[in-house]
């Protein structure tokens, strides 16, 4: 199975770096502000570049033949993207376009090749995260033969909450319920009935184009296969 448009970890990557190291690192790679709604790679006119995101969130998706998209992730701060054959990132024909005003880092291959693997520390990186990888694509084959629409949807959702601080909720998930059901697999319509469920059972709240998680660990529960309480 492949899956060509997958995002390694800027933190795991660089991680053995010291803060010199990283802000040489930095300065020599350069930095692209892009507004929200801006395609960064369209795959009509491919390129060989590596993304990092330093603030903001991406949406990566691709157009079905009937004109539809379909979201295949959300990379936010951190994430590591893009078409670079040296590392074993494909994009194929999937898009990439600012969901909010966002920061990134560009590296052509010569400075992948300079900067990345001529360190045998981030070397090391790159190897355990495409091992890494393997596992999650057979974990998510098995997410979706054997849990549900609603479960899939927590899960989902567990996964892009972005954590405030203790003691506080994290911030809304800020997406579609299409770009949600292209996370999750299934049809716009069962995504927005599972959101439904999640709802009435008092786990999230459903706004404009964006989720709010209320229970989070509640939201884990179901994403685990926990059954609701008879009312």
């Amino acid at each position: 199975m492949r899956d060509d448009h997958y995002c390694l970890s800027e933190v795991a990557l660089f991680r053995d770096l010291s803060r010199r190291e990283m802000a040489a690192l930095a300065a020599a790679a350069p930095m692209r502000t892009v507004a929200a709604g801006q395609v960064v790679y369209d795959p009509s006119r491919p390129v060989s570049v590596l993304f990092i995101v330093k603030s903001g969130r991406l949406r990566l998706y691709r157009v079905l033949p009937d004109g539809r998209t379909v979201t295949t992730a959300l990379p936010g701060p951190g994430a590591v993207f893009g078409e670079m054959g040296l590392l074993g990132l494909h994009m194929g024909g999937t898009w990439a376009e600012a969901l909010e005003d966002a920061v990134l880092c560009l590296m052509s291959p010569a400075d992948v090749r300079s900067m990345l693997l001529s360190d045998p520390r981030i070397a090391t990186r790159i190897a355990e995260q495409l091992g890494a990888r393997i596992a999650e694509l057979e974990q998510r084959v098995v997410d979706l033969a054997g849990k549900s629409v609603l479960e899939r949807t927590a899960h989902t959702l567990c996964l892009l909450a972005v954590r405030t601080g203790a003691g506080r909720d994290p911030e809304p998930v800020r997406l579609t319920h299409e770009q949600l059901a292209g996370l999750v697999g299934a049809t716009r319509e069962r995504t927005t009935e599972a959101l439904g469920e999640l709802a009435h059972r008092g786990l999230v709240r459903l706004q404009r184009a964006r989720v709010r998680l209320l229970d989070p660990p509640g939201l884990a529960a179901v994403a685990d296969g926990a059954r609701p309480p008879p009312e």
